[in-house]
């Protein structure tokens, strides 16, 4: 028995090394399978995760004709309505040196605050929303922070477009205006735009400028983003909307708008990245399998040759079964254990693609 004992711990300090080595190999290519198909699921689902995390509007109303405070707060207790942020919209481009402005800026402001707080809340990559009582407040995109060299606390500059009687705007009668900027965000509409206002700079004003003059000379309209309750179609809440303003004629009746094609359109721009992450995720498992599969073949092969001496120092043929399972055991579980560690540290890489483009914040942040 005492040559048997000598002769195993000869055998698992000789051993020890390439056990050491399948371990290693099996924890690395199964970290990257195990990150890239966890990839693939939080790539194929940050979309959507952000968009519930936003509460965001999957229906725009917009009055025809003057805004109705009453109206937007009765349209918060339809049945069908979870939530609802009301904005005003403005006429503003950003200035160029020379020629007519050019550049249009998808301006609003919440008169109510709602927007970008409690609907459509804005993820906020640096400084803070807005205080409501500054006028001079605003919260920019981060495209047009990088394009205008912009931070919190930095100036942004703006023309202001009056509108004429008619409600055409006016460039002639354009005048530059300066707004502070208080923080930096992500809009949920520009993760892949999917119209043509959606990819313009993106820019939220304060309530306070709401109530300025300038928001009165320059606006073009207001609206009410709503979030439908589980269950509930856009065309029966545009029925009920449609209802409720015929008891408010100053708003001259409203549209409803469906989000619902927009955010599917994103979602299939960002379908593709998942798609490949999952495809090459199955991929290096099959090759692991193949790779993993034949070393251990020939471990096996190179452990049974030592059987014969065991065997005949008293060690049993179920024993020596026992023996190569649990060096097997050890490698594969070393190898898982390694596994999740690399996934785990290497989680905040994903989600990959337009989900991925808004920093880490926005990777870990709706996982």
């Amino acid at each position: 028995m005492g040559a048997l004992r000598l002769t195993l711990r000869a055998e698992l300090r000789r051993r020890w090394r390439p056990m050491l080595g399948l371990a290693l190999l099996l924890g690395v290519i199964g970290g990257v399978v195990l990150t890239a198909a966890a990839g693939a699921e939080r790539t194929d689902t940050a979309y959507p995760r952000l968009l519930r995390w936003a509460n965001a509007a999957q229906a725009d109303v917009i009055v025809n004709q003057a805004p109705v405070p009453a109206f937007f707060a009765a349209l918060r207790h339809l049945p069908e309505v979870a939530a609802v942020s009301t904005e005003g919209l403005f006429n503003f481009t950003l200035p160029v040196r020379h020629g007519p402005p050019v550049t249009p800026v998808e301006t609003f402001s919440s008169p109510d605050d709602s927007m970008g707080r409690t609907g459509d809340r804005l993820k906020m990559l640096d400084g803070q929303l807005p205080d409501p009582a500054r006028p001079d407040a605003a919260v920019v995109d981060q495209d047009l922070a990088a394009r205008e060299h912009l931070r919190p606390g930095g100036t942004l500059h703006l023309l202001m477009i009056p509108n004429t009687k008619g409600g055409i705007p006016d460039l002639r009668r354009a005048r530059a205006m300066s707004f502070r900027v208080t923080g930096i965000a992500v809009f949920d509409s520009q993760i892949v735009p999917a119209t043509t206002a959606n990819a313009e700079p993106t820019v939220l004003l304060s309530p306070g400028f709401y109530r300025s003059a300038a928001a009165r000379d320059s606006t073009y309209g207001s609206q009410a983003g709503v979030r439908l309750r589980p269950g509930v179609s856009v065309a029966s809440f545009a029925h009920a909307a449609a209802a409720l303003a015929g008891r408010y004629p100053a708003t001259g009746g409203v549209v409803v708008v469906s989000l619902q094609d927009e955010a599917a359109a994103t979602q299939r721009a960002i379908r593709p990245q998942a798609v490949a992450l999952a495809v090459f995720a199955v991929l290096v498992a099959l090759t692991a399998l193949a790779v993993i599969g034949q070393l251990l073949s020939r471990q096996l092969s190179l452990d049974s040759a030592e059987y014969p001496v065991l065997s005949a120092l008293g060690m049993s043929r179920a024993t020596l079964a026992a023996l190569s399972l649990a060096r097997l055991a050890v490698v594969t579980v070393a190898g898982a254990v390694l596994a999740v560690v690399i996934a785990v540290a290497a989680s905040p890489l994903m989600p990959i693609g337009p989900v991925s483009s808004n920093d880490v914040q926005i990777s870990t942040s709706f996982c």
